[in-house]
């Protein structure tokens, strides 16, 4: 997470918005600041020692990444989980990750398995311990490894814009199955083999079971959080 003093210590003033951003995205990604808790600008203003004009740009930017919205006479209001959002989200990224894997299909090699074995061990080991937090940045490190590799730069910003939001669903869902996540690396596992071993209408299938499973958690997440009022329509 980025912290107070690297805010502060920032030279660059064209580069601030973006940090804040992404201080304030990880607190929400990590529910330390929940959907429907309203933001203001001068408070995170006052806490980061700034003034409100780069508060304000980040602000922007989190709601181009559906973490915030602007409502009228309410100010700036931490995005609800929308039922109709996830289900558009992970359709979007089942299409994503699919063309992703399409891309990359030939240019997979012997190397690319040695370098992404470690992660997969990494995270079967924290699997095993319940590690959640080192299971979940394990899970965003072998995508991040597959994008470089496909190296389309275009792709890879699309699907960077929506992980936030992705992140965010991730976190809250899969922190209830801390203590089954060996079935989440089932996936990971089943679908490295079949993607080294060329068989793509299998990469595919995957693919689209672990995607609609996790869709069908956060819209379950969804539900509780409808009991509650926040919004999710």
């Amino acid at each position: 997470m980025i912290g107070k003093q690297k805010l502060s210590n920032l030279n660059n003033i064209t580069q601030l918005p973006d940090q804040i951003a992404e201080y304030l995205a990880e607190k929400i990604i990590h529910m330390e600041i929940k959907p429907g808790e309203r933001i203001f600008e001068a408070k995170i203003a006052q806490e980061l020692g700034i003034s409100r004009s780069p508060v304000r740009e980040a602000l922007y930017i989190l709601n181009k990444q559906f973490l915030v919205e602007f409502q009228p006479r309410r100010g700036v209001i931490v995005s609800g989980f929308s039922i109709k959002f996830i289900s558009d989200l992970y359709d979007v990224l089942t299409a994503l990750y699919t063309r992703l894997a399409q891309k990359g299909l030939s240019l997979a090699t012997d190397e690319n398995l040695k370098q992404i074995t470690p992660i997969l061990k990494s995270m079967e080991e924290c699997a095993d311990k319940s590690d959640f937090e080192g299971y979940y940045d394990g899970m965003f490190e072998f995508t991040s490894f597959c994008m470089k590799k496909v190296n389309n730069p275009i792709l890879e910003q699309i699907i960077l814009n929506l992980w936030p939001s992705k992140r965010r669903m991730e976190f809250a869902t899969l922190y209830r199955r801390k203590e089954s996540l060996r079935e989440n690396l089932n996936f990971f596992l089943k679908g490295t083999t079949a993607y080294m071993d060329g068989h793509l209408e299998l990469v595919e299938k995957y693919i689209s079971e672990y995607i609609e499973h996790e869709k069908e958690c956060a819209i379950q997440l969804a539900h509780e959080f409808n009991q509650d009022g926040i919004g999710t329509k």
